[in-house]
C-alpha cells in the first residue's frame, strides 16, 4: 500500500463501540493546496460509505464517496468514488 496523502478533521461519537460523525479534509501533497472534503457516519467495524462534499482547486467540481475501513490498529484505508464535473465555462 502506498501513502498518497493525509487527512485531518474531527469525529464526534455518536454511538458507543458503535459509531463517529466525522468531517475532514485530505490533501494529497504538501505542494499542491488543492483539497477534497468528506463528511458522514463511521463505523467502528466494517465499511463505512462517506459522502464527498466539496473540494477547492482541481478538485472543486468533484462528487462521490468514500469508503472507509477501520484497519483496527488506529488506521484506516480509504477509497475514493468519484468524479469531476466539467467547469460550465
Amino acid at each position: 500500500m502506498n501513502l498518497i496523502g493525509s487527512n485531518t478533521g474531527i469525529c464526534i461519537r455518536t454511538k458507543v463501540a458503535h459509531s463517529f460523525q466525522c468531517q475532514w479534509t485530505l490533501v494529497f501533497s504538501d505542494k499542491d493546496i488543492s483539497s477534497i472534503q468528506v463528511a458522514g457516519r463511521e463505523f467502528d467495524e466494517g465499511i463505512s460509505v462517506v459522502s464527498i462534499i466539496g473540494g477547492t482547486g482541481q478538485y472543486q467540481n468533484i462528487q462521490g464517496e468514500m469508503h472507509s475501513i477501520n484497519n483496527g490498529d488506529g488506521t484506516f484505508t480509504q477509497t475514493l468514488n468519484y468524479m469531476i464535473k466539467a467547469l460550465p465555462y
